[in-house]
C-alpha cells in the first residue's frame, strides 16, 4: 500500500468511528438516562430539504430571570436547568451555572439569547429582572417518518416528549405523545 491509500483509509476511518461514538453516545443516553415527561409546544411540521420533521420548544425553554436567583448568565452560556415534578409532567426548579449536585435532576441547555452580552448589559438585566432566557437542550427536533408530517395539526392538543436524561444533564428524545397516545 502507498501512504496515499494509508491517509485515505485512516480517514473513513476515522469518520466512521466518530458517527459510532456519536450513536453508542446516544443510546447509552437512551437506555441509562432517567425518564420524564416535558411538555412540547410544537413549532413546524415539514422542511422540504430535510423531509419531515418537528422543531418543539419546551415549556422550559423560555424561563424568566427569576429562575437564575440573581447569577450572572451570558448568551451562550451552558446552564443547568434543575427539574421538579408537576403533576405527571416535569417544570422547572431554578437555573444553574454548575452543575448540580446531590442528586438533584437536571437538563443541560446553551442560553440561546436574554443573557448578557458585557458588564453594561449585566447591570442593566439586574435592574430589569424581568428578563426571559431562551435555553436550547438539544432535543428541539424530532424527525419523523415521510409523509407522516403532512395534514398534521397540534392545535387544541395536548403534546408531550418523553426524553432521558443522563448524569450529565444530556437528553435525548425517546417518544412523543400527542393527548396520551403515541406520535406518529
Amino acid at each position: 500500500m502507498t501512504n496515499k491509500q494509508i491517509k485515505f483509509i485512516s480517514v473513513i476511518v476515522l469518520q466512521v468511528a466518530i458517527i459510532f461514538a456519536i450513536i453508542i453516545f446516544k443510546l447509552s443516553i437512551l437506555t441509562g438516562g432517567t425518564e420524564i415527561l416535558l411538555k412540547i409546544q410544537p413549532l413546524d411540521p415539514r422542511d422540504l430539504l430535510r423531509g419531515d420533521y418537528a422543531t418543539f420548544q419546551y415549556e422550559i425553554s423560555n424561563l424568566d430571570s427569576y429562575y437564575a436567583q440573581g447569577q450572572p448568565i451570558k448568551n451562550g452560556d451552558t446552564v443547568y436547568v434543575t427539574l421538579k415534578q408537576a403533576g405527571k409532567n416535569w417544570a422547572v426548579k431554578n437555573i444553574k451555572t454548575s452543575k448540580p449536585a446531590g442528586g438533584e435532576l437536571f437538563i443541560a441547555g446553551k442560553v440561546e439569547s436574554g443573557g448578557f452580552e458585557n458588564q453594561a448589559d449585566q447591570l442593566a438585566l439586574q435592574q430589569l429582572n424581568n428578563s426571559r432566557f431562551h435555553i436550547i437542550y438539544g432535543i428541539e427536533q424530532y424527525f419523523i417518518p415521510e409523509g407522516e408530517g403532512r395534514n398534521f395539526s397540534f392545535s387544541n392538543k395536548e403534546a408531550v416528549a418523553q426524553v432521558a436524561i443522563d448524569d450529565n444533564g444530556s437528553a435525548v428524545i425517546k417518544r412523543i405523545y400527542v393527548d396520551g397516545q403515541p406520535w406518529p
